[in-house]
């Protein structure tokens, strides 16, 4: 089964063509659950489906969104949380109601019972209609680093440098960075009705070369979801190893180029 890719022109044609899935799938079924990431990849998404909203092309009103995962230590008002980012870059944009959010409370006294309230609400939801991923260096989505188990729902883990690393910017100093987190599980993603990969930024091309194998690799948590049947993979084209390496263009948005 060919690798279901599309590589698009630059962070632009991705938020376009993510935006139009997402508002595919609202039109379909308006009270949709959807997993939302964080970071720079999926900024231009977010920013599309506000516009389309003023544009009155799209509206969200009964859609049910739940976050990828959380640093362990950060209330929900702490600027550098995930939760404080999907409301300022999502749920404000789009006058999303707080009843329509669950997030992880990276605060929450009991971290084990967080993440057993958290599978709990995505179960009542009747599962994630729609899980968006963003790609880490090493490989990692949502917060599943290398090593993690395929078959685990949310839970607590253990950062790896690399994770921290890329996360200095919004901390200030890497020191500052925490080591542990919550986040949504690989069994959680797989078990989502259909998942959104966008791959852009650099520093990815190990975890691209991992994902373009297409053999399952514990080692790179992004094979987890290759076999996926509803997956759906946006990746910017400057980071296509073929172009690289000098290959011919392929049609722009071909799957499996």
């Amino acid at each position: 089964m060919p690798l279901p890719l599309n590589w698009l022109e630059g962070p632009g044609e991705i938020a376009n063509a993510a935006a139009q899935h997402v508002a595919t799938l609202i039109a379909r079924k308006p009270d949709a659950a959807i997993a939302l990431p964080t970071g720079s990849t999926p900024v231009g998404l977010y920013r599309r489906l506000a516009e389309l909203q003023g544009k009155g092309r799209f509206s969200c009103p009964q859609a049910r969104f739940f976050n990828l995962d959380e640093f362990i230590g950060l209330s929900l008002d702490d600027p550098r949380s995930y939760g404080a980012f999907l409301w300022q870059h999502v749920f404000r944009p789009l006058s999303v109601s707080p009843s329509q959010v669950q997030l992880l409370r990276g605060a929450a006294p009991d971290p084990a019972a967080e993440c057993r309230r958290f599978d709990q609400a995505i179960a009542q939801a009747g599962g994630l209609d729609l899980a968006i991923l963003g790609l880490g260096s090493n490989g990692h989505i949502a917060f599943n680093e290398p090593g993690s188990d395929w078959n685990a729902g949310t839970r607590e883990v253990v950062l790896t440098e690399a994770t921290r690393h890329g996360q200095r910017s919004v901390f200030g100093r890497e020191a500052d960075v925490p080591h542990r987190a919550l986040t949504m599980g690989l069994r959680t993603l797989r078990e989502a009705r259909a998942i959104l990969l966008l791959i852009a930024g650099s520093g990815k091309a190990a975890a691209i070369a991992a994902m373009l194998r297409s053999r399952p690799d514990r080692n790179w948590p992004v094979t987890a979801i290759l076999d996926h049947p509803k997956l759906t993979i946006l990746a910017d084209r400057a980071l296509d190893p073929a172009r690289a390496a000098g290959a011919p263009p392929a049609f722009p948005g071909s799957p499996g180029a």
